[in-house]
Formats: C-alpha cells, structure tokens, sequence
C-alpha cells in the first residue's frame, strides 16, 4: 500500500537519494519497504510503499516509516532546498555580482545563519567554531522535522516546495536573512580589501624614513610611534590627541595607518597586546615588514601607562 508521496519539482536526485538511503536502512531492519517514481506535470512524486502481507500493517512501522521519511526531507529541506534557496535569492536580489561572487556569498550565508544561533546562546558561543555551527544545523533540523512530522500525522501527500514556502515561513524569512547578512559581510570584506590595496599602494611609492618604528599604547588605548632608541617620532597624526577627541572626531586606527605611512619605516614591531585587528591591517599593508613582540619592557612600561585613567596622567611620554 501506498503510505507517504513526496512531490519534488527542484533538487529530486538529492530527495530521491536521501530517501533511497532511508528504505534501505528500514528494509535491513526488516520492514519491507519500498520506493516508486510518477510524474505529474513539472513535480515529480516519490511514493512509498508498505508491503502488506495478508495479516495487516502494524501501526508501529507506519509510524516508524513516517519518522525516517520526515528525517529524509528534514536533511534535504537544511542542506539541499536551503542552499538553493539562499543561491536563488542572491541571484535574483543581487544580479551585480558574477558567478563567482555569487558563489562566494552563499558559501558566506552558511556561516550567517550558525553566527545568528550562537548569537542566540549568548557570547562565549561565538568562539566554538565547529561546534557551533554543528549545533545550528541541529537545532534547524529539528526544527523542520517536527513540523514535517506533524504534517504527515495528517496528510499522506507533502509537495516540498508548496511546504517550505508556506509551512515554514520563518524558515524561508532566516534564509532571506541569511543572504543579505552574507552579502553585507561580502561587501564589507571586498571594501576592506580594496581599502588595503590602496594603503599598499601609498606604502609602495613612499621613500622608507626610518628603519624602525615601535608601536605601543599609551593612556586611553592611544597609539604612539618610537625609534629604534625608545624616542618618540614626530609626527602629525598621532601625537597631541585626547581620548575624548579620538573617540567623537576620528577614528584613531586610520590615523596610525597614515601616520606609518608617513614615515614608512622598514621594520615595524607591534607592542599591542591583544588587539589583534589592528596588527592583521598593519600586516597586511606592510606586508614581510612586521613583527609582533612577544613581552618585553617596552611592552610593561607602555601598557601600565595605558591602563591609568587619562585624566590620571601627568607624563606625556
């Protein structure tokens, strides 16, 4: 008897595999089960079937045989209707960017979307790499097979596509989700990117001015540029600012970039403790010229001054 048809327009083969994979695990178990194709216009329908053998289907394998057929669709609807979905919809919102970019930005929404469930279960899961997004495919699975399963307890016909669109709309509003954070973080990637190449080019064509420079942080997470002597070097960015300034008028990042720049020094050391973005930037730009110091004196000295209030401050040094 025929128990469960599943109509499929896009993404068949992955249904059809993912349910020929569920028969014939069911069938080693001993419930004979069976799968059978037709066509209806565009949809084409995978039927299941529960052999009966004169004395009746037990209850207990039709309910088995639902549970394993929703687990089917659960996995093809997270991993095959959603990336397609996601692709569809960078293709049709965004049609500015080539294949590539295209391609680039769905693989980029996948990390959207377990970035959005770590955010859900506070701060210290957004450092769990693997796991994390492990758990979000879990808890996004499970979620869409309950909703299949309640679905099945009452129909013996689910059309995926007429189901994800309309059973699951809060599903298909996280994926929509998903591609316009993947494409904001594409932008700002590309942006960044661009704004290196441009900083690359200005360090290229400057006459280097120093041989070293060292820099460390002063009072209020200031930055300051010293030679190789520990004296500090003259320059227009940097130094004269307060941390009320910095905070309102400027941000104090590019002016370090332009104020290396401007002297263009050989070798950079970084005395910068944990802020590890700025020293990736200053890497980049000053690319085989830079090293990160490790701990020593300098480092102590300049980040005991950073950690007094600014107020507190009598030294300009």
């Amino acid at each position: 008897m025929e128990l469960i048809a599943i109509g499929v327009q896009d993404h068949t083969d992955a249904v059809r595999d993912r349910l020929a994979c569920k028969v014939r695990m069911l069938c080693e178990k001993g419930i004979e089960v069976g799968m059978t194709e037709r066509s209806a216009g565009p949809l084409t329908f995978l039927c299941l079937h529960l052999r009966d053998t004169g004395r009746g289907i037990p209850a207990g394998q039709r309910d088995l045989v639902r549970y394993h057929v929703a687990s089917a669709l659960a996995d093809a609807i997270v991993c095959d209707v959603a990336k397609g979905f996601v692709a569809r919809t960078v293709r049709e919102r965004y049609p500015y960017f080539d294949d590539a970019e295209q391609e680039k930005i769905v693989a980029c929404a996948a990390a959207a979307l377990a970035r959005r469930d770590g955010d859900r279960e506070g701060g210290a899961a957004a450092d769990r790499g693997r796991d994390e997004e492990s758990r979000a495919f879990t808890r996004r699975r499970n979620e869409v097979l309950f909703r299949v399963l309640d679905y099945l307890d009452t129909a013996s016909c689910l059309v995926l596509d007429g189901f994800v669109r309309f059973r699951l709309k809060g599903f298909v509003e996280e994926l929509r989700g998903a591609a316009d954070a993947a494409v904001d973080d594409y932008m700002i990637e590309r942006e960044y990117n661009e704004f290196i190449r441009l900083l690359k080019y200005f360090v290229d064509i400057q006459e280097p001015k120093l041989d070293e420079v060292h820099v460390v942080v002063r009072a209020g997470g200031l930055f300051r540029l010293l030679d190789s002597d520990g004296k500090v070097v003259d320059n227009d960015y940097l130094e004269g600012l307060t941390p009320e300034f910095v905070e309102t008028e400027v941000d104090y990042e590019d002016l370090l970039m332009s104020a290396l720049i401007s002297v263009s020094p050989r070798r950079i050391v970084l005395h910068l403790g944990r802020r590890e973005g700025v020293a990736d930037t200053v890497r980049r730009v000053f690319e085989g010229r830079v090293s990160v110091c490790p701990g020593c004196r300098l480092c102590e000295a300049h980040h005991a001054k950073a950690r007094l209030p600014a107020s507190g401050r009598t030294d300009q040094n």
